[in-house]
């Protein structure tokens, strides 16, 4: 479950010092105030609060609950 590879397929990121940085799609961002950290899978949101790994970003983008959104990641993990 790689955060990088699933926000990338909803928002442009660029590489800064020490994250990556993208327009938040949790709220109206005129800048780029979310920022993922790859190295531990975990994003925040300096806009919004909105914060967490790869199951709560799909909640967040998707309006899922916890068992949908980790059903989503389970079936494209182990989809050949």
């Amino acid at each position: 479950m790689n955060l990088v590879e699933i926000a990338s397929k909803h928002i442009l990121l660029q590489q800064s010092r020490k994250a990556l940085k993208g327009r938040c799609p949790f709220h109206k961002d005129d800048t780029t105030s979310l920022m993922i950290i790859a190295q531990s899978n975990y994003f925040k949101c300096m806009g919004c609060g909105a914060e967490g790994g790869p199951v709560e970003f799909l909640m967040l983008i998707d309006g899922k609950t916890r068992n949908e959104a980790v059903s989503k990641l389970a079936k494209q993990e182990f989809s050949v």
